[in-house]
């Protein structure tokens, strides 16, 4: 009998069922992966969310510009005229990407002068822009974005963007400002802001003026809140009943002379009707001796005592120069002025004098203090008399209460049927020089944010609490050899060895 070889039969070929079946779950498969993806975009576009893990919160919006945008009831446009190799184009695209996240009444455009000649063009003859052409042939506009809401924008200068402070060789390193939040977010204050707010400064006392050539003038904190929709006007007090209407906050700073009665009863009027006043009360010294301002009794009935008492700072770490009238303070209460600064500002105060809260009004509070080591000079004839300055029994002791603020509560004419309600809003500062153009100015100070913030705050319009600018340490970065030997072990070893069993995985993956 022959003997037939046997063989393994093979596998038997899929049938036309199973290969439907087989393509149908992965043609349901990928649809389901498409439909993942698309539900994870959609949360990703309705839950937008971004991360900022620089050390100074570098990208992440202040608390005022989230309220701001926020805020928006009606729609704005953004038009950001810089091309994508310039410095600051980085930093404008990164804060209007987080404008855009947080509003969907934000719309930004993107025009570049140089290649989208045309756009650029009819859009400058609409609000005004100027085009420019640089040395290497590239056009340019004269300002670096304008926000517009119907027929109102508002121009954002290239130099509003950044700004840098070179440090001194050997000392620090250099910074750079981003004041690009400031820029911006004013700019829409300034668009979407019904009317300007109104600061009214008295004169006739030899106040502080509105004049750029006075020797006490303001033009330094006027144009350094010029984004910030406040217009300023003066008045003369004297033979007033009144204060002129619009004027949102009177500002009393640096008088020489004293006020009369009347003119004290008119501010007291005003405070207690709903007015909000700040006064700059610095000490005007004759014959050794501190000068009434003819505002004692009108503070006294609201709570706050104005001391004739000359504060010597003692702490050499709050001292920038040999005069102890002149110093830094970093003692800040908690308030909405003064909140943000406690911890990590100083403002300079010279030649300031001791306003304090008198006890009988629990809603004063002290907004700054000097040092436990400071005191107030009472005895004047012994500034500068020789030999170093010490406290004398009669002085205040320290802390040395510089500034107060006080929220009026009005009451209703009938208190069964009208209840109490906020009135108007009081800040007293023994100190005016912290206003000077040169100490607004400096970086290293908080003198323009407090005086920003003062404003904001009588006013009642939290957009006006300046944006401190984020500053970014401008040094190169020190790697150990430690980190050096960390990094190679990662990119060098580890990475490329999870690459390779990676590929190991998938190819035996295959193969079973």
């Amino acid at each position: 009998m022959e003997q037939q070889a046997t063989q393994t039969p093979k596998s038997a070929p899929a049938s036309d069922g199973t290969r439907t079946k087989y393509n149908a779950t992965m043609t349901a498969s990928a649809l389901l992966m498409l439909v993942i993806v698309g539900m994870v975009n959609y949360l990703a576009y309705r839950h937008y969310a971004r991360l900022d893990w620089t050390t100074v919160g570098m990208f992440t919006l202040s608390p005022k510009s989230v309220e701001v945008i926020k805020g928006l009831e009606t729609d704005i446009d953004i038009y950001l005229f810089l091309s994508q190799g310039e410095p600051s184009y980085e930093q404008a695209d990164e804060l209007l990407k987080r404008y855009k996240a947080l509003s969907e009444r934000v719309h930004v455009h993107y025009v570049d002068p140089d290649r989208e000649g045309s756009e650029f063009t009819m859009l400058a003859q609409r609000f005004g822009v100027m085009k420019g052409v640089m040395e290497t042939g590239q056009a340019v506009a004269d300002v670096a974005a304008v926000v517009a809401m119907g027929d109102k924008n508002w121009h954002v200068g290239r130099e509003d963007l950044v700004a840098v402070d070179f440090a001194i060789p050997g000392e620090k390193q250099d910074e750079v400002k981003a004041a690009a939040e400031q820029a911006l977010t004013g700019a829409v204050v300034q668009v979407t802001s019904g009317r300007a707010t109104k600061v009214c400064v008295t004169t006739g006392h030899g106040e502080w003026t509105l004049e750029r050539a006075d020797e006490r003038s303001l033009m330094s904190l006027k144009e350094g809140m010029h984004h910030d929709n406040v217009a300023w006007e003066a008045f003369e007090t004297l033979g007033k009943k009144a204060v002129p209407k619009g004027c949102d906050a009177v500002f009393v700073l640096g008088p020489v002379h004293a006020f009369s009665q009347a003119e004290a009863d008119m501010l007291d009027s005003y405070l207690a009707g709903g007015g909000n006043l700040l006064m700059g009360l610095d000490p005007v010294i004759e014959h050794d001796v501190i000068k009434p301002t003819g505002l004692e009794e009108m503070l006294q009935r609201n709570g706050v005592r104005l001391d004739p008492a000359l504060v010597i700072e003692l702490d050499p770490n709050h001292l920038l120069t040999p005069n102890p009238v002149e110093f830094v303070v970093t003692e800040f209460n908690t308030h909405d002025t003064t909140s943000g600064l406690q911890g990590r500002a100083r403002v300079f105060v010279a030649l300031a004098r001791a306003v304090s809260p008198d006890g009988t009004n629990d809603r004063v509070t002290t907004l700054m203090r000097t040092s436990d080591q400071a005191y107030g000079e009472t005895d004047l004839s012994q500034v500068g008399a020789g030999g170093e300055p010490q406290a004398g029994a009669d002085d205040l002791k320290g802390p040395v209460s510089l500034a107060v603020a006080l929220q009026i509560i009005k009451k209703g004419a009938n208190p069964d049927i009208e209840p109490e309600g906020p009135g108007g809003r009081l800040i007293v500062v023994g100190d005016t020089d912290m206003l000077s153009g040169q100490l607004l100015q400096s970086p290293e100070l908080a003198n323009y944010h407090l005086a920003s913030s003062w404003t904001g705050w009588l006013t009642a319009r939290s957009a006006l609490i300046k944006i401190p600018p984020k500053k970014v340490k401008g040094g190169g970065v020190v790697l150990t050899q430690d980190d050096l030997d960390a990094i190679f072990l990662r990119v060098a070893i580890l990475l490329p060895a999870a690459a390779l069993f990676a590929g190991i995985a998938a190819w035996l993956n295959r193969r079973s």
